[in-house]
């Protein structure tokens, strides 16, 4: 998948809570597949800042920035937005991307069938974004919603054909 960095965000989902189990959802406890997908995001969040890609990073409702995993830590500039699964409702995340004329995002985060697909649904249906998810940085507490989300978003109406499923390595910043 070949991006354009100028018109391109990079959404970093949820993951907090690899110190401390009660502040997210990213640990071996909830999400031990999360603690996997890190070295990939970890991969994609430097090659977007390389490239000048948008980052934008959202926690569940009862964490903070300190949450996140340390590897892949937000910059004192990148925004962070709180809320519940859809990271739109309720936050300015809509008007950050407006406000940088976005037109796709890349996807990653944990978890798949709460953050990832309802972020991917929004992002589709009421912003008009294409969304890149790379299947390697997208995690949950099993497989099969991992598979389901996949699935979903490349086969249900009004969102097949507006979702790319790709692997971190294969996106060209």
């Amino acid at each position: 998948v070949k991006i354009d960095p100028g018109n391109t965000a990079l959404l970093v989902l949820d993951l907090s809570g690899t110190r401390d189990a009660a502040k997210g959802p990213c640990n071996l406890k909830k999400v031990p597949s999360c603690i996997a997908s890190l070295p990939s995001v970890e991969g994609m969040l430097s090659a977007a800042r390389s490239s000048g890609v948008f980052v934008v990073y959202s926690l569940p409702i009862s964490g903070d920035r300190g949450d996140i995993a340390p590897e892949i830590a937000p910059l004192p500039s990148d925004p962070v937005v709180k809320s519940g699964p859809d990271k739109f409702i309720g936050t300015d995340l809509g008007r950050l991307l407006a406000a940088k004329s976005i037109k796709k995002v890349i996807i990653v985060g944990t978890v798949a069938e709460g953050a990832v697909l309802d972020t991917a649904i929004d992002a589709i249906l009421k912003e008009k974004l294409t969304v890149v998810i790379p299947v390697d940085g997208m995690s949950s507490a099993s497989l099969y919603p991992e598979q389901y989300v996949a699935w979903d978003l490349t086969h249900a109406p009004f969102l097949a054909g507006k979702v790319i499923l790709t692997q971190g390595n294969k996106i060209e910043f």
